[in-house]
């Protein structure tokens, strides 16, 4: 798309051709001795309002209850790749064609025609101490749709999802090139009882967490060379070049650390381990109030199975 460009101002004494003319029958007032014309006075434009969002719809998948077949698996990828020219999505899915269907909460968010436009996928894992964690492994959202329902009412939906077949996850964990990814978990890691790692406004380090990230990293990417002083695990990124471009949040300490630490094919591992039983407590309270208002809004809320959502392939 062209930018419009702005009008060039005319010369100095020169005439604007196209001006408005004044109403045939209405004589303006002029002050006195000037010898101008007045401008017209314009109508005020009218307010623009704002175009409806979308209808959205939220599919949901276990890999045991509810698992993706083949043909709802090929259309999600079709999908996701039209949804996002800004990521290699078609590399993705070659180097990792079980992606999908190897997550054990999944997640998917549709408009009314049925095109998937994002998906959020974790599962479940274990440090070598048989420390339990949520892995977030899928995080994606339509370019025009981030920050929006599609986002909030997916995490919401999987954490509804994650609570009722098992507890509340007291370690999350994503590995992400994103520092949108990474503001996302900052939101609750923050909270009294939780801890966030890593965190570029400390500058103390909590050695206790610093320990547990390396057991995670070496989880979630065995053998991969771990720095737990900023978190990066280096390297395990495919494709290397999945982001056509270094993605960015609205943070710019956020986005100066993920500059400075990662490279393309890097990824930060970003975790939130709550202490208290009372956040967990705060954090659910919180997450059934935001879902009692996104259904009472009309926000994506409803399960639907995919029989009567997925085209037939």
């Amino acid at each position: 798309m062209v930018a419009a460009q702005a009008p060039s101002a005319p010369p100095a004494g020169s005439a604007v051709a196209d001006a408005p003319a004044v109403p045939a029958g209405t004589t303006p007032s002029v002050p006195a001795g000037t010898g101008l014309a007045p401008d017209p006075v314009p109508d005020p434009a009218p307010t623009p309002t704002p175009a409806p969002a979308p209808p959205l719809d939220l599919l949901r998948f276990h890999s045991d209850d509810n698992p993706l077949d083949t043909g709802t698996d090929r259309w999600l990828k079709e999908g996701l790749a039209a949804a996002l020219p800004d990521l290699r999505m078609t590399a993705l899915f070659e180097a990792r064609p079980d992606l999908f269907r190897s997550t054990e909460h999944l997640v998917v968010c549709t408009r009314a025609d049925g095109r998937p436009v994002a998906a959020l996928g974790a599962s479940w894992a274990s440090t070598a101490a048989a420390e339990r964690f949520l892995h977030i492994g899928i995080q994606f959202v339509d370019r025009d749709l981030r920050g929006g329902a599609a986002f909030s009412s997916s995490w919401l939906a999987l954490l509804e999802q994650v609570v009722a077949t098992a507890e509340f996850p007291r370690i999350n964990v994503l590995r992400t090139y994103n520092p949108v990814a990474y503001c996302a978990m900052r939101a609750y890691g923050q909270l009294p009882g939780a801890v966030l790692y890593p965190d570029p406004r400390r500058e103390q380090r909590d050695a206790r967490l610093g320990e547990l990230a390396s057991r995670v990293a070496d989880a979630v990417a065995p053998g991969a060379p771990f720095d737990r002083r900023c978190g990066r695990i280096s390297g395990i990124g495919v494709p290397t070049d999945l982001y056509r471009a270094r993605p960015t949040c609205d943070d710019p300490a956020v986005n100066d650390y993920f500059r400075r630490h990662t490279r393309p094919g890097d990824r930060i591992l970003c975790m939130v381990h709550i202490r208290s039983s009372e956040t967990v407590t705060t954090i659910l309270d919180g997450f059934t109030r935001r879902l009692g208002r996104s259904r009472g809004s009309g926000d994506p809320s409803t399960s639907t199975s995919a029989a009567s959502a997925v085209p037939a392939t």
